[in-house]
């Protein structure tokens, strides 16, 4: 057995070495890093949105006399998947006998101006909303909230039970709704 100290070569020498080498790493024998895997974020979840009175509906003398009253009304808007949404309008509807005899509607543009544009992903928040109405003879209100899912734009609505508010209340005190609604942070 012959031990090649660090003067002596093999028969070809470092050009032996690298084609050596370059055999090893062609065949799939040699380094190289390793890839790193993938890393999987979880799905964004769809958004899911409740709406439920909370305390009293608050009916006001209005103070735009094109109106016979104001209401306003405590709603808690809780966002349970942590999903994100939009929130494009708020709507009362008033019914007699089971049809509807007038309705008023807030826009997204109310909504974002007063700062609630957007139902944060596992939110919990209490806002009160005020509608201005004419019609004093109805047996049944519908408030609907309406949303737009930020993760695929799907668009779906939420009804506050009627049930769900503590009760009815009459305040003398006057309440100025602009043209295009209220809403404002709860108590």
């Amino acid at each position: 057995m012959k031990i090649v100290g660090t003067k002596e070569r093999g028969p070809l020498g470092a050009l032996g070495a690298a084609i050596g080498l370059t055999a090893i790493f062609a065949c799939g024998g040699g380094g190289g890093s390793p890839t790193t895997p993938a890393t999987t974020l979880p799905p964004v979840p769809a958004a899911a949105v409740t709406a439920t009175g909370e305390g009293n509906l608050v009916i006001h003398p209005s103070v735009d006399t094109r109106f016979s009253f104001a209401l306003e009304t405590p709603l808690r808007i809780t966002e349970t998947t942590g999903g994100t949404a939009d929130w494009n309008f708020a709507r009362i509807s008033l019914f007699r006998n089971g049809a509807e005899i007038e309705r008023n509607e807030l826009g997204s543009d109310t909504i974002k101006a007063a700062g609630f544009g957007r139902i944060g992903a596992r939110s919990n928040q209490l806002i009160k909303v005020a509608f201005r109405a004419n019609s004093d003879n109805f047996d049944r209100v519908d408030i609907t909230l309406g949303f737009g899912d930020i993760k695929d734009g799907r668009q779906f609505t939420a009804l506050v039970p009627p049930n769900s508010f503590t009760d009815v209340t009459i305040s003398l005190t006057p309440l100025s709704v602009t043209p295009g609604g209220v809403v404002r942070p709860g108590p």
